[in-house]
């Protein structure tokens, strides 16, 4: 791919990126948090194979392009979903009295995981190295897949709950799943 086309590219990338962080707000409202982070990863996992596999066909123009168009898409798409909604997550999900330090402590781990990603990720896609460029899709669809379900599994939907609400299911142990559908009268106080 020239030069100019990649960076044209990045910017494309940069300004959608921008347009679906703000759709998201609004799906967000709608949809709940949850669901756009699950489902989202879920699709973007989809991708990250599809990205493996145009890699994998051979060198081609192409090939090429595809891995760019299925770059971009994976990356506008995490914008959509997962990354805003994290944000969202992380602000509703810890009980008051314990916010800051849960989410200093999230945020602290976070960074401490991407470190490591960002050394393999260097590995993956110089020519020096590993060599996997597209191919490390399949790398990034592996975690995708299995962060997928670790958040199906316990990723709470709080969308139209309050912070009474979310410690009160919290304190009676409702499987991230049944959030949904667990009532919490307005009297109930534990």
């Amino acid at each position: 791919m020239a030069d100019n086309t990649a960076f044209a590219l990045g910017l494309i990338t940069s300004a959608l990126q921008w347009i679906f962080v703000m759709l998201s707000w609004v799906l967000t409202t709608y949809l709940g948090r949850r669901t756009i982070y699950v489902y989202g990863q879920f699709i973007n996992c989809g991708f990250l194979v599809a990205l493996g596999i145009a890699a994998s066909v051979g060198m081609s123009n192409a090939a090429s392009n595809a891995q760019a168009s299925l770059g971009l898409i994976v990356s506008v798409l995490f914008c959509l979903g997962p990354a805003p909604a994290s944000w969202v997550i992380i602000g509703e999900t810890p009980s008051v009295r314990l916010r800051p330090l849960t989410t200093g402590i999230g945020r602290g781990a976070y960074y401490l995981v991407n470190i490591p990603c960002i050394f393999l990720s260097s590995y993956m896609l110089n020519s020096d190295k590993w060599n996997l460029g597209g191919k490390s899709g399949y790398v990034w669809a592996g975690t995708a897949l299995f962060c997928s379900v670790m958040s199906w599994l316990f990723i709470p939907e709080m969308k139209h709950r309050s912070f009474r609400e979310i410690d009160i299911l919290f304190k009676r142990h409702v499987p991230a799943r049944k959030w949904k559908q667990t009532v919490v009268e307005l009297n109930d106080d534990e």
